[in-house]
């Protein structure tokens, strides 16, 4: 995918010494691709010490989302892919201030899209599948954003079914209680935090 993108062959990779990495598929491949493959020693992850503390960096995101929404942790996955997106769309010192993605893309790309991870939010029913009597809305949880269709996904926290919509109202002030099944407002002093209530698409607009 990269090599299409860019137009451009890749020549090397460093790695640790994974299973995924060192399987005889994997090494066959990459010579018969020409690429020339580095092994960081044993127990020595400061050999490979850009990727190790980007995934430091992930997961320290990580346990903050979960925690600041009381999510569970099995939705850890989300939650790193969130985070990755996330830091794809934030400067950094290392690019000039630029983001991952312009730097890769030439795109400055768009925030205004991004709500908090785990926030209760309403996705719109279309007419064509309800009747004139049942609910325009139906309540989830925001779980982070599908990239193919530019449409964020939501979880139903009593099916735990994933579904993706682009007629999304994120309460980023909310939270789901897990134990009880329900919404809950988060506190904040004597008044609870103003309901973030925007509809968006999750990156440019078509």
């Amino acid at each position: 995918m990269a090599e299409k993108a860019t137009g451009r062959h890749i020549k090397a990779v460093r790695s640790d010494r994974g299973g995924e990495y060192t399987s005889t598929a994997f090494m066959e491949y990459c010579e018969e691709q020409g690429i020339r493959r580095f092994l960081t020693a044993p127990y020595s992850p400061q050999q490979n010490g850009v990727a190790e503390r980007k995934n430091r960096t992930i997961l320290d995101m990580v346990r903050s989302m979960l925690k600041s929404k009381k999510m569970p942790k099995q939705f850890w996955a989300e939650a790193v892919q969130c985070a990755v997106y996330v830091q794809n769309r934030s400067p950094h010192v290392k690019l000039d201030d630029q983001t991952p993605q312009e730097a890769w893309s030439g795109q400055k790309p768009t925030v205004y899209h991004l709500k908090v991870f785990g926030s209760v939010a309403y996705a719109h029913i279309p007419d064509q599948r309800r009747t004139k009597l049942e609910d325009k809305s139906k309540r989830y949880i925001f779980i982070g954003y599908d990239e193919k269709t530019k449409r964020y996904k939501l979880l139903d926290p009593i099916s735990k079914k994933v579904v993706v919509s682009r007629d999304v109202r994120v309460n980023e002030a909310s939270e789901w209680d897990w134990n009880n099944s329900t919404e809950m407002i988060i506190e904040v002093g004597e008044s609870s935090i103003a309901a973030a209530t925007t509809t968006a698409t999750t990156d440019d607009e078509d």
